[in-house]
């Protein structure tokens, strides 16, 4: 049987700049070492979608939630895709105050850099593999 690929069109944009901060918590760091298999750049890289992201059949990775200095961190849900050759993963925090359209993906690299996008670049992302 042959996995059902889904592709995906997003704008690139820019965020608020708080997801490197999440991104470099060390538990959520152990986390995606060990289920992702690699420790991602501290932040992620922003697509506006055609339409909302919906999750319903794809493989989900969860990432747990945690306590830190009376703080509590919220779990996320990682969704494996690719840009190109780049494997990366989408990352949906349980909590967001996000519109269902923006999505953010966290891969080992700058995706920015590595791929030359800027704001408004569209990007192409095959989900499923």
């Amino acid at each position: 049987m042959t996995k059902k690929l889904i592709v995906i069109k997003g704008k690139v944009t820019s965020g608020l700049g708080q997801g490197q901060f999440y991104i470099c918590q060390e538990a959520y760091l152990i986390q995606f070492q060990q289920k992702l298999g690699f420790q991602p750049y501290p932040g992620t890289l922003n697509l506006k979608l055609e339409k909302p992201f919906v999750q319903s059949d794809l493989v989900t990775i969860e990432i747990r939630s945690f306590q830190e200095a009376g703080r509590t961190f919220g779990g996320c849900r990682c969704y494996s895709c690719q840009i190109g050759d780049m494997r990366c993963f989408i990352i949906k925090p349980d909590r967001s105050s996000h519109p269902s359209d923006l999505i953010e993906i966290i891969a080992p690299v700058n995706l920015r850099r590595s791929l030359d996008l800027m704001d408004g670049d569209e990007v192409e992302l095959v989900l499923g593999n």
